[in-house]
């Protein structure tokens, strides 16, 4: 068996394409024979074979554990080997962890951690005291592939179960190791820290559950590893580029311990949290003349990379995340750090010159400048506020951030020091000839901008700023316009010039509004205009729109060309400057329909893939479309586009349905009623795809687009008849209503459904009267089995907008129907109570809540009779409960009437709004001193499913959760009384007449709400 392991491997290293096919092959037949895992032991050990074949055997066998010794692995396809099979392997791998060659140890330690998945503690009771005894007595290569077994072993299968039988015999000799300067390589010693950071996690995620384990494996032991650690930290060779690096590691590592530590168990690590804080404030000094000269400014050099034992590369930006975010935990405990930070006096501590340093590490490093000039997509990618880029600039930007949200005065006025000085030193560097100059006032102008809105806010009310703002303009922005040789320097003064708009001057905001349309137009560099546009578009945002007016034109005109030539993270920065400039003035855009209309058309076919840019084209063409001034002359050019991509005969759905959302758009933006034969011309299409199509987007578009039709013009649609079955536009549409509610189709398809119900009621009238029982009735039908409270809220709110003018006839009509043995009026009050609470958008609130108030002073006996969901019933058993254990015991709940849970309901809805009135009275108190709370073990009210790390990181359709996009835009909504309603006053109008008319209906109600609610109640209605 074990010559044809190894012929087979030898073949699949074949340069002969059929011998490596054939041998693939082979090996499929070999792994189902008991032995194969055996021989592959044997071949990956076996010394006197080339490396190649050794370490092919080890992944084959790492291979063959994900897939055939378990059948609890989610990759198990079997056939399992037998338990001596098993016995053996787990016996002779262990050999691999001494092997002098690093990939071969590492493969079995990998190996090893696999099986150890599986197999322990149960079937392989040794293991553990097989590695401890390696890292007592194994040599450095027995000691090293132990901790890499360790490293996975602690992460995934150490639970506070197994933690008795490892804590006490591992972490002591960890913690030796870790000590063993002169026996341990750094990397050894890194993974001693990375081990004990994943026992930390692990204690962190129990301590809830389990307090005990923290007080007997943590807390004894916290001291020790802690004094370790800042003696580790305090170390700084100087003299020795090798062991410099390996302590860059090992200061890397210790860190993401001690950050973990002081966010899981912050009163244990607060006694240490000073004495961390100087080794790292020292490294952070002593590394920034390094980083400038590596990184910053290297000329011709760049930075040295270096590579641990097991070949991963290292360096000292990986140990700056981790001592910035150390700076920021630290800052935000001001109990224990504010001496520190700011000294006694205020002024004597690190801030000052911790600032100072950060700006350096703010600075653009040479190989930024090189990207971002040869790609300005990355440019923009790497600068954006939201970027998923992570470097030493973002991570200082970060650190200057937090430094300011917990010492804000000061740290803005060591900012004022630091800027004017670096300032300075960057004109005389530029009087000596150094090309960089322009550095460090580029980044001390990326720090001052950081905090624009608050300086902006402070000096638009009078008061005196920290930052000499003015001071900028005076004397570096204007001059840097000018500076074509430093692209950098040039756009970022844009920038700056832009994020204090709010506050220029009228001249010169004019000034600089001119000058970025100028750079647009004629600056050479891609950065400059890149800048150029961000800062177009903060000036849109800020700036009064009478100092851009003059330029819209020219800022169009110039933008508009952009969009041939560019990729597609400048083209979103385009196209949002092309959306806030055409809104400035409609009859300035309108002149320019023949570049923008065949431009927002091109360009919407050129990227039908990209979703991020195609809502940006969507938004651009949303915002022609609602202008009254370039209407006419868009609509003439689009909607003959639209309706030839609205086809059952184009097979893109994606296209489709965005066309259709086009279509939504024109009908919006057009008159009420829409021009003679406007209907007609798309009718047709649209209809005969919707009817045809099962594609969940194009029946969502559609019922949108149908919906703003129906509210824009009912009578052409109801005029409209097609020219081959002879329907006309009413059936058509209630035809595709009846597709949407049959209950073979999904929600999620049908979503708006009922939104385009209410719509047809409220404009139909007489033309729904006919058909309106059948359509409820199918309604009903829906809600019977209905799930998502999405799909639920529009179809509730068809009764709800009834209700508010006939109750009872909705009562009436309700209470005839039976559908499938429950009565509709069960139907529709389970659904409509059930989901209430979580309706969404504000007019749906009011709505429901206004008809629920009818619907309970009706008094109506049949609605007293129905029975709905009352409270969630509380299990009193301890037994933990598993995901098997909750599907076969579902929740249970009360059951109560409906009159009692419409009041129940409502005083919940009058609590919120006396809440929220009582939020938004409030004085804000962003005072945090006493924010830590004496350093409890908590995690600083910051949810996170898992601990992260600096070093690590690498439509809603107007079912908006906030606000009432769909509300704004929906005249039949704003023109509503209901709209306007004070629901506070509302509701209590309404439980103060039920009090005072004695009604038995809500005496009895009351009388069967709980203490707690019936003290609630009384107390609102005193207030």
């Amino acid at each position: 068996m074990d010559q044809a392991v190894f012929q087979t491997l030898t073949d699949t290293l074949s340069s002969e394409s059929n011998t490596r096919l054939a041998a693939e092959l082979r090996l499929k037949e070999l792994q189902v024979n008991p032995e194969f895992p055996v021989s592959l032991v044997r071949l990956a050990l076996a010394r006197e074979c080339n490396i190649s074949q050794r370490h092919s055997a080890a992944v084959l066998l790492k291979n063959y554990v994900d897939t055939q010794w378990s059948e609890k692995s989610n990759k198990f396809h079997g056939p399992e080997p037998p338990a001596e099979t098993k016995a053996a392997v787990r016996e002779m791998v262990l050999a691999g962890l001494s092997d002098p060659v690093n990939r071969i140890r590492v493969a079995c330690a990998y190996v090893i951690s696999k099986i150890a998945h599986h197999d322990w503690p149960e079937q392989w009771t040794n293991l553990l005291d097989v590695l401890v005894h390696h890292l007592k007595n194994g040599s450095a290569d027995e000691v090293h592939g132990s901790m890499r077994v360790l490293a996975e072993f602690v992460n995934k299968d150490i639970t506070h179960v197994q933690l008795p039988l490892v804590a006490p015999v591992l972490f002591p000799e960890l913690l030796r190791i870790l000590l063993s300067e002169q026996l341990y390589s750094h990397a050894t010693r890194s993974r001693c820290a990375s081990i004990f950071r994943n026992a930390v996690e692990m204690l962190y995620t129990i301590k809830e559950e389990h307090p005990e384990a923290v007080k007997e494996y943590l807390t004894p032991i916290i001291g020790s590893w802690n004094e370790a650690f800042i003696a580790i930290l305090n170390k700084r060779t100087l003299d020795n580029p090798e062991i410099e690096v390996g302590e860059w590691g090992l200061k890397t590592e210790i860190l993401k311990c001690i950050n973990l530590a002081i966010q899981g168990f912050p009163k244990l690590m607060a006694p240490y949290l000073l004495q961390v804080l100087s080794p790292v404030w020292q490294d952070v000094l002593h590394l920034r003349p390094r980083y400038l000269t590596q990184h910053v400014n290297t000329s011709d050099s760049a930075g040295e990379t270096f590579q641990d034992s097991d070949g991963e590369a290292i360096g000292f930006e990986m140990l700056l995340f981790v001592q910035f975010e150390f700076i920021q935990i630290a800052s935000r405990r001001r109990k224990l750090t504010q001496t520190a930070f700011i000294g006694e006096d205020g002024k004597s501590g690190i801030l000052t010159e911790l600032v100072w340093n950060t700006l350096s590490y703010m600075q653009m490093t040479d190989d930024q400048a090189d990207t971002w000039i040869s790609d300005p997509n990355q440019f923009i990618a790497d600068e954006e506020d939201d970027s998923y880029s992570f470097n030493v600039r973002i991570a200082a930007e970060d650190l200057l951030a937090t430094l300011a949200e917990n010492f804000e005065s000061e740290t803005l006025n060591a900012l004022n020091l630091s800027v004017k000085q670096e300032v300075s030193s960057s004109l005389n560097e530029k009087g000596a000839g150094n090309i960089n100059w322009w550095k460090a006032q580029e980044s001390s102008l990326l720090a001052v901008g950081l905090f624009a809105g608050d300086l902006s806010e402070t000096i638009r009310t009078g008061g005196q700023t920290p930052v000499d703002v003015g001071a900028f303009f005076d004397h570096v922005i204007l001059g840097n316009l000018s500076q074509h040789d430093f692209p950098f320097l040039q756009g970022r003064s844009f920038v700056f010039a832009s994020q204090f708009a709010s506050i220029l001057p009228a001249n010169l905001a004019s000034q600089y509004v001119s000058a970025a349309v100028e750079a647009i137009m004629r600056s050479p560099s891609a950065v400059v205009k890149v800048s150029a546009l961000k800062a177009l578009n903060n000036f849109n945002q800020y700036l009064d729109k009478q100092y851009i007016a003059p330029h819209q034109s020219s800022i169009l005109q110039g933008v508009a060309p952009m969009m041939e030539v560019t990729t597609e993270e400048t083209l979103s920065l385009i196209l949002r400057t092309l959306i806030s400039t055409s809104k400035i003035d409609e009859k300035v855009t309108a002149e320019l329909e023949s570049i923008l209309g065949p431009l927002v058309l091109d360009s919407w076919i050129k990227y039908p893939a990209d979703h991020m840019i195609s809502m940006d084209i969507m938004d651009f063409f949303d915002a022609l479309a609602a202008n009254q001034s370039i209407y006419p002359a868009l609509n003439a050019r689009a909607l003959p586009v639209l309706v030839n991509m609205i086809s059952a005969e184009n097979p893109d759905n994606a296209r489709i349905s965005s066309a259709i959302d086009l279509l939504k758009s024109l009908v919006q933006g057009g008159p009420s009623p829409l021009p003679p034969n406007y209907v007609a011309q798309f009718f047709h299409n649209l209809m005969s795809v919707l009817l045809t199509t099962d594609d969940r987007d194009i029946l969502q578009s559609g019922q949108e687009c149908l919906t703003i039709v129906v509210q824009k013009d009912i009578q052409q649609v109801a005029e409209w008849r097609d020219p081959t079955g002879g329907k006309n536009g009413m059936e058509l549409i209630i035809q595709f209503i009846a597709k949407l509610l049959d209950p073979s189709q999904t929600e999620s398809a049908a979503l708006f459904v009922g939104d385009l119900i209410s719509k047809l009621i409220k404009k139909g009238s007489d033309l729904v009267s006919p058909i309106l029982p059948d359509l409820l009735n199918a309604v009903t039908l829906r809600l019977a089995d209905a799930k998502l409270p999405s799909f639920i809220q529009p179809l509730v709110m068809v009764f709800a907008q009834l209700c508010l003018s006939q109750h009872e006839v909705v009562i009436n009509f309700l209470s005839g129907l039976n559908i499938n043995g429950r009565n509709g009026l069960d139907i529709v009050m389970s659904a409509w109570l059930g989901n209430h609470a979580d309706f969404t958008g504000v007019y749906n609130q009011k709505v429901s809540t206004v008809a629920l108030t009818k619907m309970f002073m009706s008094a109506d006996p049949r609605i007293a009779a129905v029975q709905v969901q009352g409270d969630l019933i509380v299990p009193t058993s301890s037994r933990i409960v598993t995901r098997s254990r909750s599907r076969t015991t579902p929740d249970q709940f009360t059951v109560t009437t409906v009159p009692v849970k419409i009041i129940r309901l409502l005083a919940t809805d009058l609590t919120n709004k006396i809440e929220e009135e009582e939020d938004q009275a409030a004085e804000p108190d962003y005072d945090d001193e006493d924010g830590d709370d004496d350093w409890e073990d908590e995690d600083d009210g910051r949810p996170r499913e898992q601990f992260s790390y600096l070093s690590d990181i690498m439509d809603s359709h107007g079912l908006d959760m906030e606000g009432d996009d769909e509300e704004e835009v929906d005249p039949d909504i704003l023109a509503d009384p209901i709209y306007q309603l004070n629901m506070k006053t509302y509701l209590v109008d309404f439980f103060r007449q039920c009090v005072q008319q004695n009604s038995p209906a809500f005496a009895q109600s009351a009388s069967e709400l709980s203490d707690i609610e019936k003290k609630t109640l009384s107390s609102l209605l005193e207030n």
